[in-house]
């Protein structure tokens, strides 16, 4: 079963690797940011600009076996978690005050890192939970555990978490959303294809080996697997999929707690609700017609076959940091849909689970040791000459009337930038021994919830980061109106201190103008400069907005990824906006710069050139087809070659520094060009 993050955010991720602040300026003199060799001359420009740059390194480069993908983006986060193993392997073998950071994150990486200690325990930590779901009689008291398990991390059949009031983002609620499947996406319970009908059977097998392992006979264990399947199959039944939930509007529902308490018995909204710890009389049922089902379903399933149900759960939640077999048995399901054959080491997994649990307190570690401040001014210069070019754009629109051009500049200069790391950092009020990884996995779970529930009814806190320091992402965050670039991405490929103004501002230049445009993407323009959903647009520029993204949606779906299958045009449009918005907004920043403004070659190329060569480079990737299938289904960016070629294809100055011809493949004629932003 999926575990439900606590916070939905429009997030663009970046990974990129590190380079030490001291050798960096060592070597600043001797940097060469373009792959001259690299360069595939005989690809023309306009047929293919990502083979171009990046064909060559495609060709020849080997996904390692325990990885799905490599190069720049996610997969170049593997020298970045490098630099903090070096740092929690340092402090694990070092006695530290108690509770402190070091102490924390040093204690919480030791405890992963002792696999005996962990083996011998097998599944006795979890022994207590199914004893627990086995005691069960009613609905009731199955609940009463789904409530305590949500406060532990495990969603099972209810999600909820407390975020902005779309209406009033200067308050906090309870917001509740489907859950309850244990595929990636609700349409893989529906889908009869051979790579679907492989990953459904590898699904049943993950579940089956579950309960074998925790003492059950190969039939019943079997049966088990069927059972918990077919539940989800009803379930999934009614989920909603990953296009109709970036519907803004139809996804937020506020209902009356007495209300749905009356409507839905068998959940009881107001038990539950008290039982989770939540104090609210009103809440927003994201998929009403969700819970609607499990309503139902809580009264047409029987009690035992719910008590298998959720001893699955408990299982697949917890399967990752029990003994070594419940961790193979995951991993053999999820090799299947990624096309990973090897199992990560040991320390890279704990890494990512320290990062991921403890990271505000392990950035304190890392922003110390490896983060160059010089890098935080210059990328705060960067970000403040891309409003400055974004607004003249919003001004020169011959589409919008210049009432909303007065609400969208508005909106514009009212966006907080984060940059580096939190000016105030987030506490963990938790207790971490260095035998107990199990129980210090589970008090983080509590911690991480109850950090969530004391927001509510609250005022949002607008110096919250939703992302560690040493994340290599940026984002932008509708409900407060805020774009936020962390530590690890102002690294090259993506920024370097040391680098020209071409390089900087068609890498992290072209991010920043991406998540500008995610203020004024499908879903962003409903916002208002406050974060409320709220429409400040006429009727007529809304209309012409909405024409120009079906622009987008119909070219996207045009693009073939693999054999047959296309992009989703509709559940990528948002990224595909912003990607076509941020390239544009970068070059015109670029423009402003005195290198934007001459024609100095520099590796042979100009300074138009290398700009669109930075913007190839840091979409270098490559990945095994198992995952990228799987992308293409629920991730809403494009793969990496249509984030390159999609964008410049519609960007004249890209046809203009390259001389791109009508006879080139990617050519568009001028008016087929697309331009939003």
């Amino acid at each position: 079963m999926k575990t439900y993050i606590y916070f939905t955010l429009i997030i663009f991720l970046f990974i990129s690797c590190n380079k030490q602040a001291d050798k960096d300026i060592a070597n600043k003199t001797e940097r060469q940011f373009v792959d001259v060799p690299g360069i595939d001359s005989t690809i023309k420009p306009g047929d293919n600009f990502f083979r171009r740059v990046n064909g060559k390194w495609y060709d020849t480069v080997k996904i390692d076996s325990d990885q799905v993908g490599v190069g720049s983006y996610r997969y170049l986060n593997i020298p970045q978690k490098k630099l903090l193993q070096n740092i929690l392997e340092e402090v694990s073998s070092a006695q530290h005050e108690e509770g402190s950071i070091e102490q924390k994150v040093g204690d919480f990486y030791a405890s992963g890192i002792d696999t005996v200690a962990i083996n011998q325990r097998g599944y006795k930590p979890i022994q207590p939970l199914l004893d627990q779901i086995e005691a069960i009689t009613n609905t009731k008291e199955l609940m009463a555990f789904v409530a305590d398990e949500l406060k532990s991390g495990n969603s099972s059949i209810v999600a909820a978490y407390v975020s902005p009031d779309n209406d009033n983002s200067n308050i906090n609620m309870v917001h509740v959303v489907q859950t309850g499947l244990g595929l990636p996406d609700r349409d893989y319970y529906f889908k009869t294809d051979e790579t679907s009908v492989k990953i459904q059977k590898a699904y049943k097998q993950f579940i089956k080996t579950l309960f074998q392992l925790t003492g059950g006979s190969e039939d019943e264990a079997s049966n088990n697997a069927e059972l918990v399947y077919n539940i989800e199959k009803q379930l999934a039944e009614i989920h909603r999929t990953n296009v109709e939930r970036r519907d803004i509007q139809a996804n937020f529902n506020k209902m009356a707690v007495a209300d749905i308490n009356k409507s839905q018995p068998n959940i009881g909204w107001a038990t539950l609700l008290d039982a989770i710890g939540f104090v609210a009389d009103t809440i927003d049922v994201k998929q009403p017609a969700y819970y609607s089902k499990l309503d139902n379903m809580l009264e047409t399933v029987a009690i035992n076959d719910w008590k298998t149900y959720l001893k699955a759960s408990v299982l697949s939640n917890y399967s990752n940091i029990l003994s070594e077999p419940f961790e193979m048995a995951s991993f053999q399901y999820a090799k299947v849909i990624s096309g990973q054959s090897e199992q990560r080491s040991r320390a890279q997994r704990m890494v990512q689970r320290v990062d991921r649990q403890l990271g505000f307190a392990l950035g304190q570690l890392y922003v110390k040791r490896y983060f160059n401040e010089d890098a935080k001014k210059r990328a705060l210069e960067l970000v403040n000459n891309l409003e400055i070019a974004l607004e003249n754009r919003i001004n020169n629109l011959d589409w919008m009337s210049d009432s909303t051009k007065v609400k969208a500049i508005e909106k514009l200069g009212t966006i907080t930038k984060k940059i580096g790391y939190p000016d105030k950092w987030r506490e963990y009020d938790v207790s971490i021994s260095k035998d107990k990884f199990f129980e210090n996995v589970v008090a983080l779970n509590k911690d991480a919830f109850q950090y969530n529930l004391q927001k509510l009814n609250k005022a949002p806190d607008k110096t919250e980061w939703f992302t560690t320091p040493s994340t290599v992402t940026a984002y932008y965050n509708p409900p407060v109106n805020e774009i936020v670039f962390p530590a690890g991405i102002l690294q090259y490929p993506y920024f370097d201190l040391y680098a020209d103004d071409a390089i900087n501002y068609g890498g992290i230049g072209m991010v920043i103008g991406h998540e500008l445009t995610h203020a004024f993407d499908n879903r962003g323009a409903q916002f208002d400069k406050d974060g409320n959903v709220k429409n400040w647009w006429t009727k007529e520029d809304y209309e012409k907005f909405t024409a120009k993204t079906k622009e987008v949606i119909d070219q996207y779906g045009n693009f073939k990824v693999l054999d047959s299958l296309h992009l989703n045009g509709e559940l990528t449009v948002g990224e595909n906006m912003a990607d076509n918005g941020g390239i544009a907004i970068a070059y015109d920043a670029f423009k402003m710069t005195a290198q934007g403004q001459d024609t100095t070659k520099i590796d042979g190329l100009t300074p138009d050139q290398r700009f669109f060569y930075s913007i190839a480079r840091i979409w270098r990737v490559k990945t095994r087809d198992e995952f990228l299938r799987n992308y293409i289904l629920t991730d809403p960016h494009s793969p990496a070659v249509w984030r390159v070629n999609g964008p410049l294809m519609n960007f004249t100055p890209f046809y203009d520094a390259y001389s791109v011809q009508p006879e080139d493949t990617n050519y568009k004629p001028e008016e087929e060009r697309l331009k939003i932003w």
